[in-house]
Formats: structure tokens, sequence, C-alpha cells
């Protein structure tokens, strides 16, 4: 089951993230694609500090056009190196399909 949430702090979007399974992913507009972020998941199912809003798949790929989800090369060189080498990740497109056709 994919499930789609924008994820906001303080009232700024954050992340598109994907709940697949039990599994969190996120878009990184940096590297076009949704990464696992075990990270993430605590985050998400306890909502310590971000608030998760569910979306479709048109409202997760305005906001995707709109560039949420890209970090600043300069603070997180390390993290945009390790996404960059991330060989297990999802399009944009494989997401919004599997949450389309688990909800129809």
């Amino acid at each position: 089951m994919t499930r789609l949430y924008l994820a906001t702090l303080d009232g700024q979007k954050v992340w598109v993230t994907a709940l697949i399974d039990e599994d969190v992913w996120t878009y990184v507009a940096n590297t076009g694609q949704f990464h696992l972020n075990r990270e993430l998941r605590d985050e998400f199912f306890t909502g310590a500090e971000l608030e998760f809003t569910e979306i479709g798949p048109r409202t997760a790929r305005q906001h995707v056009d709109e560039g949420v989800g890209r970090l600043d090369d300069d603070k997180v060189t390390q993290t945009l190196r390790a996404w960059d080498a991330d060989a297990e990740t999802l399009s944009p497109e494989t997401v919004f399909a599997a949450a389309v056709a688990d909800h129809t």
C-alpha cells in the first residue's frame, strides 16, 4: 500500500513523502528520485517535530514540480553524496502510479 504525504515544519514544506508498506521514502529534488529514509521513519510514526498531511498524487506532483525536497548542497554534502550514489531509488512516476493503483 502506497500513501503520499506532505511533511511540514512550522508551516514550511519539507518533504514529499511516500509511505510504502511501513517504509518511508522521501523525494529529494536534487536527485529527482524518492529515497528510502530510515531516519524519517521514526519521525513519521511518532510525529515529534514534522507534521504529515496525506495528499493525492496530483498534489504530490505539484509539490515535486515546485522543488519541495531540495536540499542545500553546502549544508548536507555528505547526505547528498550518499543519495547520489543510491542505486535503489524510486522515480516519482513509479511512486505516484503505485499510489493511484492502491486507491482504485
